[in-house]
Formats: structure tokens, sequence, C-alpha cells
């Protein structure tokens, strides 16, 4: 699935909040009371107290299971922005995870992992705001209102670095720019290192809104509510942003499957190291990087079951001093192939100083390693963003949720070395092939955890609920697994 579609995001939101508290229905014309209660001329009185124990999903995607336990096959999948009822919870000692079992609105009940719910009281007044939405619109089931057709396009960039980072920032800007060579697009603008404090990104949108920007792209994970909050303040602008969850009439969501690419990198290492330690250098312990970390270690044990992969955590996206030292304990303990999930070039630095092998990560990190690298995973804005332009300018544009892949072109293997084993560059190539056709899925069983464990069966593959939330290391990764943190910097 490269594309999910959110059509009316919170008309089902207000009439799912109703359900689970027991509504039957959500029937106009709704009141929102300052007194204390919600009320509609079915559903009758519900009092806002009652919605502390409503909860809202926050993964793009979370499995419902019959039992508090990941060993435990699901039997439902709850979308991002699904709102339900908690019943109970538990702390599975064995795995170490929290459970939270939940009451849908059609009052089946399940477990759900708790870090991927948030409270929806602290929303209430967004809900309120969307039942008057609702209400306005006349009745349940009317046609959402289209995002008019642009004839030309102004697109507008907020970025969380400075554009020439060589990683994360650099991406998108080469995305922007390939945005401009588009016959209907009359100019790109943007604005670089802005923090991820909401007073600064509203100041960067309402500037790029100001100038004229009819599109803009929103490229950190902590300029989600920001985001959302321009959406509603520049109802003709269209928003996307990238790596987030929300949505809604004027705003979107993208990503890439970067884990893809880092499979085929694991190939790449897999075949080169002759220790049979590969070097890992990671930001910080969320689902993203850990998918990476272990599509990496599958595709290179797939070439070499006897590699492990050595993972040591930065708590930084953007540290090239810190990275550079986990880089050389990494050297130190007898790595000869190292990789990264970090944003600058520190780490293929520290490889060519020290003769070994490295595998760049944003973009082709040959240019700063030219020794060392033996390719890079790398971002492709361009596909993504010329879609996006495309159907702002043809009137077709929907507040979708884009997950796009090696298929699309997101992500790829760039900067292959020209002297790697002939045998090697058509393993690579081989993979490639089957992913972008559908025959080769990357996590399909069966997989064992570092400990051993069979945690997808054999003939089984990880659902995207499972990748959104994936949060173990496969066999071949040796490191520690802390709890996740939020991450001070973007989702990269």
């Amino acid at each position: 699935m490269t594309t999910q579609r959110c059509v009316h995001p919170w008309r089902r939101r207000a009439a799912a909040v109703l359900a689970v508290l027991g509504a039957a229905a959500l029937t106009l014309p709704v009141q929102a009371q300052s007194a204390g209660w919600i009320e509609t001329e079915k559903a009758g009185r519900v009092d806002k107290a009652a919605l502390d124990s409503v909860l809202e999903v926050t993964s793009r995607a979370l499995n419902v299971r019959p039992e508090p336990s990941t060993a435990k096959p699901p039997v439902a999948v709850l979308e991002q922005g699904d709102v339900v009822r908690r019943v109970g919870d538990t702390f599975n000692t064995v795995e170490g995870r929290a459970w939270i079992q939940i009451e849908r609105p059609n009052g089946q009940r399940g477990w759900v992992s708790a870090p991927f719910l948030q409270p929806i009281r602290p929303s209430l007044e967004r809900v309120e705001q969307a039942m008057l939405l609702v209400a306005g619109l006349g009745r349940a089931g009317a046609a959402p209102t289209r995002i008019a057709a642009k004839e030309k396009i102004r697109a507008g960039f907020v970025y969380v670095g400075p554009v020439g980072d060589a990683g994360w920032t650099y991406s998108h800007d080469q995305g922007r720019k390939a945005l401009e060579a588009l016959p209907f697009v009359e100019k790109t603008s943007y604005v670089d290192s802005v923090p991820e404090d909401p007073a600064l990104v509203g100041a960067a949108i309402d500037k790029l809104v100001a100038d004229g920007a009819n599109l803009v792209f929103t490229t950190s994970f902590g300029y989600m509510d920001p985001t959302i909050a321009a959406a509603a303040r520049h109802p003709d602008v269209v928003f996307m942003h990238a790596s987030g969850f929300k949505t809604a009439t004027n705003a979107g969501t993208y990503f890439g499957r970067e884990y893809e690419a880092r499979y085929l990198a694991g190939i790449l290492a897999g075949g080169m190291t002759e220790s049979n330690i590969i070097g890992y250098v990671a930001a910080f312990p969320i689902p993203e990087v850990i998918r990476g970390i272990d599509a990496f270690a599958l595709g290179a044990r797939s070439v070499n079951p006897d590699a492990e992969v050595r993972v040591l955590w930065t708590s930084t996206w953007y540290g090239p001093g810190v990275e550079r030292e986990a880089a050389e304990r990494l050297l130190d303990f007898g790595a000869d192939v190292l990789t990264m999930h970090q944003d600058s070039p520190a780490v293929v630095q520290a490889a060519e100083q020290r003769g070994k092998y490295a595998i760049g990560y944003h973009s082709d990190m040959s240019v700063f390693a030219p020794r060392a690298t033996l390719a890079s995973a790398v971002w492709d804005w361009t596909p993504l963003y010329r879609k996006v332009a495309q159907d702002v300018h043809d009137g077709t544009w929907e507040p979708y949720k884009l997950w796009w892949g090696l298929r699309e072109g997101v992500v790829k293997l760039a900067g292959l070395d020209p002297s790697l084993p002939d045998s090697l560059k058509q393993r690579v190539a081989t993979a490639e092939r089957a992913l972008r056709e559908g025959r080769l899925r990357i996590f399909e069983g069966t997989i064992r955890d570092a400990d051993g464990v069979v945690r997808v069966p054999s003939g089984k593959v990880l659902s995207d609920a499972d990748l959104l939330s994936l949060d173990w290391f496969v066999l071949g990764v040796k490191g520690d697994l802390p709890k996740p943190q939020q991450p001070s910097l973007p989702s990269n």
C-alpha cells in the first residue's frame, strides 16, 4: 500500500467520539456547550468529563490484538485519528511493554500498544470545531469541499536545517529545485534552519504565504501541529507535512519507505565485510530508525549469515562530533563497514580516515569519502513533489497520506562503487528489481528477533501497522534498545 486516503477526517472523529461513549448517531444540529456537555438531537447529552476515557490513535496504523502480547496475531487495525474508549491496562513484563485494553465504536474490545494512543481531551476544541463543520455541511455524507485548481503553483518549503547540510534538508531542497522545471510552477521559495518552535514555524509559514505561496511543504515531524494550525488560517493554501499523521481539508502528509534502500545497502555491507562486524550509528530508537536497522541487517545476512550489525545511539539527528565519536568506537571494536541514520557525513569520513568501508545516507556521500563509500541510501523527493504539484494544478489534490518507496522512486541506492565485485552488484540489482515488482518482501517470515524468538512465522509478512510501530531488533543486531524518547529534531 503506497497511498492512504483520508476522507472527512474531522467528520469521522466527531462521530466516533460520541459513538465510543454510547451515542447512537451524530445527528444535526450539533451543540458544543461551555457548560460541560456536548449534545446532539439523538445522542443526548454527553458529559465532557467522560471524554477522559477516550483516546486517539497517533500511529499511521495500529494493530488490535486479542491479548496484551505481540505474539498474538492482530484481529483488527486502527488508523491514525481513530478514537477508542479505554477500559483497562496492563504491563507485559516479558516484552517490557505497556498495553491498553480498548473498546471500539462497534463494541469490540482488544489490546493495543500504549505508546501509540493519546488522550482526546486536550483536542476537545478541535472536536467541537469539527462538529460545527459537520453541521455546516448540512448532512452526513455530503461531498467534501474540493480545493480549487491552481493555474500557477507557487511552492514554499520550511526546512529544519540548512540547505547545505548534505543530509535531510539538502534532499528536500533538491526536490524543490526539480519542481521549478514544471511549466505551471511560477516560483519556489524556502525558509531554512527553522527550529521546532510553534511560533517560529507559524511565522515561517505565514511569511511564505504572504509572499504568494499557494502550496507549502513542511519537512519536519515537529512542524505537524503548526502546519495544521496554518492550514486553518489559510484555507486556500494546500499544505503537505513530512512524516506526520494529522490531516485537514487542505493538509496532507507524506513520507518514504527508506527501509527498502536500507535492505539493498545491507547486501553490500554483508558482501564486503571481512570481520563480519558492521557498525551502525543511529539517532533515536524510534520505529522509523529501527525499521532501517532491521532491514539493513536482513539484507546483510541474506548474503552473509555470519554478519552482525552493532548499533550505537547518539540521541541527536545532527551532531558531527558525537556521530564521529560513535563511529570511532565501532571501528575500534572491529567493524570494517559503517553506516548511519544521521544527518552529517561524519561517519563516512571516520571510515575514510581509518581505511574502512562506509555506506552513506540521505545523499551520495562519496563526495565526502570517495575511497570509503560503497553506495548511499538516498532520498529523491522529485517524483512525490511533482505529483503533489500536478494534482494541485489539476484540482485533483486530496488530503492523502503518501508512503512511497523504491517503486515510486522516492528512495534508492545511489553512487554504487564501480569497483565492487560484479557478483555482489548483481545481487543488489536482482534484489532491487524484485522489490520494485513486489516479488521480494523484506519483512516476510521466518524472522527471529535478537533473542532468537520467532516474531514473524513462515508465510507471514509484517503489515504496515507492524512496521510503523516496530520496536524490536532482528536476529544479528547487537546493541541496547532503550525505550524511545521523543526526539527534539525531526523524524528523518
